[in-house]
């Protein structure tokens, strides 16, 4: 393994090489197949493979949902977690990282004009993407989400400054957070066919919540890739300029630390609101939905009582994220492991 490798691992990231050998492997499996039906099935295979494999936390919070339910919500995790891997861990240059994400797009619309999983596979659309085209289609979900969403992984490599919250949110976090927690609510469904637009903003909120936390998580990473995600306006009350703002950080500084506090405290104004609209969801995802909300709220209530030091990448154990779960529901843990 060289070096590059061993730095990926350690970071817990799949090598463009090793993304490439699943894609191969999968496609490979599905060509030996009679039924396209099970050549979906083998897309979410590798969804789940990619979502075991990089978040831990939401892996466990979807073991949850329905096996139909759960099966789209691993479609929609893989084809967002592809093109976040290009820009956040590719050790690659930035008009590659800008050209493989126009190619993704460009597949991305040749999937939701095609008819089969099937058709987008021979049309060259990637395993990952074909699959989540079926979500797409099957819940005439609004195209211009996805098309968003790859907009916020193009800003990636090409940072912005933001001047405040609300720039924050809509002109990044829209593409990045809020459109994913649709595809999501399309997936889960309202309990009434009248309150689809308030289970859509519970998912808006709940959106907003997850990407302030894993911004204030994630400051050093964030740093090194020459972001930053604390609008101005939440520097300046914490007397932090852009131009000291990699000081405050490198140095582990109160200010940054109260900023990254402040940062918490607007999330957790989120997650309160998300929690409003968790019964306008169908019924079969609130656990899911509750545990998420349960779950990440710990993590970032943990910033703001203890986040005193910023180069400390805060986690919760493994105790801790049972504890957000239904404790009737533990059984399903160690079957899903081995299941997947």
């Amino acid at each position: 393994m060289d070096k590059d490798q061993k730095k990926f691992k350690f970071m817990g990231e799949w090598t463009p090489s090793e993304w490439r050998s699943f894609e191969l492997k999968y496609i490979e499996e599905i060509s030996k197949l009679n039924s396209m039906d099970n050549g979906l099935e083998i897309a979410v295979n590798y969804s789940r493979k990619v979502l075991k494999s990089h978040s831990t936390s939401f892996f466990i919070v979807t073991r949850f949902l329905p096996k139909s339910m759960r099966d789209e919500v691993e479609l929609v995790y893989g084809s967002v977690r592809f093109p976040d891997e290009i820009v956040d861990s590719f050790d690659i240059e930035n008009n590659e990282k800008k050209r493989l994400l126009g190619q993704w797009r460009k597949h991305y619309h040749i999937a939701v004009q095609t008819k089969s999983f099937e058709e987008s596979l021979g049309a060259g659309v990637p395993v990952l993407l074909a699959g989540f085209a079926e979500v797409v289609k099957k819940y005439s979900i609004p195209i211009e989400y996805y098309n968003s969403f790859l907009d916020a992984m193009e800003l990636d490599v090409n940072p912005k400054e933001f001047e405040d919250i609300d720039d924050l949110i809509n002109n990044y976090v829209f593409g990045s957070a809020i459109v994913v927690g649709y595809f999501l609510a399309y997936v889960y469904g309202s309990s009434e066919e009248t309150n689809f637009n308030e289970t859509l903003q519970s998912s808006k909120e709940l959106g907003i919540a997850l990407q302030i936390t894993n911004f204030i998580r994630d400051i050093n990473e964030d740093l090194t890739r020459g972001r930053v995600y604390i609008p101005k306006t939440i520097l300046r009350n914490n007397e932090i300029s852009i131009k000291d703002y990699h000081q405050n950080v490198s140095q582990n500084t109160i200010k940054i630390n109260s900023a990254r506090k402040e940062m918490a405290s607007i999330a957790n104004q989120y997650y309160q609101e998300s929690k409003k609209g968790v019964d306008s969801f169908s019924k079969e995802s609130r656990i899911a939905i509750k545990a998420c909300i349960e779950l990440y709220g710990k993590l970032n209530e943990r910033i703001i009582t203890r986040g005193t030091n910023i180069k400390n990448r805060e986690s919760l154990s493994w105790s801790e994220k049972l504890g957000a779960l239904p404790a009737s529901k533990y059984w399903k843990l160690p079957i899903a492991y081995i299941k997947s």
